[in-house]
């Protein structure tokens, strides 16, 4: 026999509320943008293909990867 579980909305609330651990592939994009950016090297896609990305990702995750990295920028700066 199939049981079927409801969950409690306090449960859920915890699960929703935990903090992730992995962080977001625009995150990392935004840390190898910064690296370059802080290294005085071109940050074009020629070179982050060579940190491993490839071009259909890059041009999905680069505009907020672009937003993040500048506001981290921006932040670590001021």
């Amino acid at each position: 026999m199939i049981r079927i579980q409801r969950y409690s909305e306090t449960a859920a609330a915890k699960i929703t509320a935990a903090p992730r651990c992995i962080r977001t592939l625009e995150e990392r994009l935004a840390d190898d943008l910064r690296e370059l950016a802080f290294a005085d090297q071109s940050t074009n896609i020629e070179a982050l293909k060579q940190r491993g990305w490839s071009e259909p990702t890059l041009r999905r995750l680069l505009p907020e990867a672009t937003k993040i990295a500048r506001r981290a920028s921006i932040r670590q700066v001021a």
